[in-house]
């Protein structure tokens, strides 16, 4: 049977949505904020921004548009074309909304503004990374790099954005320097945040004596799939059944109401995932 609410995430006009979106909320955190405090973002478009400090003759949106071209031209034939296309197509909402969104948050506190910066644009990093594209030339760098040599793309962005603000030292004080790490910071926050927002699950382990019966129930009454690990109690002896399932925020509450209405002597142990790919849970995503 075909999820409707999945096959809505995997078409391209919902990825090219989000992308949009994504991309029209970062850089109205940049404009509407961050430029007016001199602050220095993250990856690619810190780099143009250090890049039009040192020649403020050529815009910002044509700093970032020179600067994601070579690693283009290199990637295209690293990655698939779809993974490529939607990159290209963030880089060009990027290029296009930058110097077309002109507005001030009026956000006087340098550390206010730093947070408040950082928030919303993590908040468009974010929704742009639960599409099946990328923000730009780096995403697809990073994407190569990993899959040929493994580099984490935690590592490779944590060079990166020390080498942009090794070159922002030279342009600017040690103040904003600091401000913009807190952005960048709070912008990383909010990038995992919403990455999770709506994908996060819960892993549940029940330990109960009557295994099959409660599977039974929870797989064809409230529709959670399981798995069953035959045990046995280190104390008493007995036979016992570990039922292994996950679920999410919305549904864990049902779940352990139909747990304790088949066994009310049952052990419900729930735990935070970082990550749950595969099967009928969540897609992995693919380059």
């Amino acid at each position: 049977m075909i999820n409707p609410l999945r096959s809505l995430t995997d078409s391209l006009a919902w990825n090219v949505f989000l992308l949009g979106l994504g991309a029209f909320i970062y850089v109205l955190g940049y404009n509407g904020i961050a430029a007016h405090h001199g602050f220095v973002p993250g990856a690619l478009y810190g780099l143009a921004v250090v890049g039009n400090n040192f020649s403020p003759d050529l815009s910002l949106a044509y700093w970032y548009f020179f600067l994601n071209v070579p690693l283009f031209l290199m990637a295209w034939r690293g990655v698939s074309r779809r993974f490529f296309f939607l990159n290209l197509f963030t880089m060009a909402m990027v290029t296009l909304l930058t110097p077309y969104i002109h507005l001030d948050f009026g956000i006087r506190n340098e550390m206010y503004a730093a947070i408040s910066a950082g928030a919303i644009m993590g908040a468009g990093c974010g929704i742009i990374l639960r599409t099946y594209g990328g923000g730009g030339g780096l995403d697809v760098l990073a994407v190569i790099l990993n899959q040929k040599y493994g580099v984490r793309f935690g590592v490779f962005y944590f060079f990166i954005n020390a080498s942009v603000m090794g070159v922002a030292l030279s342009r600017y004080t040690p103040d904003k320097i600091i401000a913009s790490l807190v952005m960048l910071f709070i912008s990383s926050v909010l990038t995992e945040y919403v990455l999770s927002l709506f994908n996060q699950r819960k892993a549940v382990r029940i330990l109960t004596q009557k295994g099959q019966e409660l599977v039974h129930h929870i797989t064809n009454v409230r529709k959670v799939t399981a798995t069953v690990f035959q045990g046995k109690g280190g104390y008493t002896g007995k036979n016992v059944d570990m039922v292994f399932s996950v679920t999410d925020n919305l549904r864990l509450r049902s779940l352990e109401q139909a747990v304790f209405e088949v066994d009310p002597e049952a052990i419900f142990i729930v735990e935070n995932t970082f990550s749950v790919v595969g099967g009928t849970i969540a897609r992995r995503k693919q380059y």
